[in-house]
C-alpha cells in the first residue's frame, strides 16, 4: 500500500512527541504509520559492526515502546516498525521512497541551528533533502 505515515524515532523527547502526531495523521488519513528507526552508526575509524549491533538493540527497545504506545493512543492505527541499516536521515528517506509517503515526521532535537550543525541534526537533514511534505514536532522542553 502506498501512502504510509513515516516516523523517524529514536526514543528522546522530540521523537516521543513526533509519535503522537504521527499517530494522529495516520488516524486521520486512516494510513500505516512507519515507525523507522536507522541504526548505522558514523564511520568513526576501524570496525563498527558491534557498535551497530549495539544500536541495533537499543533501537529495538526504542520501537517497541514506540509500537505500544502508538497503540494506546490510537488503536485503530495499523502499526509497523521498521529497523533499517542505514544513518537516520536516509533510513527515513529511504522508508519514505519505499512506502510513497504521505507524510514524514520527526520530532525536533532542541539543539538549535549552531549545535545542530555541528552534530548533524537528522532532522534538519531530513527537511532539508525529502521531496515529500515533513512535518516537524517540537520536543516538549522546548516549549
Amino acid at each position: 500500500m502506498a501512502g504510509e505515515i513515516i516516523l523517524g524515532y529514536d526514543g528522546q523527547p522530540g521523537a516521543v512527541a513526533a509519535l503522537g502526531t504521527a499517530t494522529a495523521i495516520a488516524g486521520a488519513f486512516k494510513r500505516t504509520l512507519v515507525i523507522v528507526f536507522g541504526f548505522r552508526p558514523a564511520a568513526i575509524g576501524g570496525d563498527v559492526a558491534d557498535l551497530g549491533k549495539a544500536v541495533r538493540e537499543v533501537g529495538e527497545k526504542f520501537t517497541e515502546d514506540a509500537l505500544a504506545r502508538a497503540h494506546k493512543l490510537d488503536a485503530s492505527v495499523k502499526v509497523q516498525v521498521e529497523l533499517v541499516d542505514l544513518r537516520p536521515a536516509e533510513a527515513i528517506l529511504a522508508a519514505a521512497d519505499e512506502h510513497d509517503a504521505l507524510a514524514i515526521v520527526v520530532g525536533a532535537t532542541g539543539h538549535g541551528p549552531i549545535k545542530g550543525a555541528l552534530l548533524g541534526s537528522v532532522t534538519y537533514q531530513v527537511v532539508h533533502r525529502s521531496t515529500r511534505p515533513v512535518v516537524v514536532v517540537p520536543s516538549p522542553e522546548d516549549s
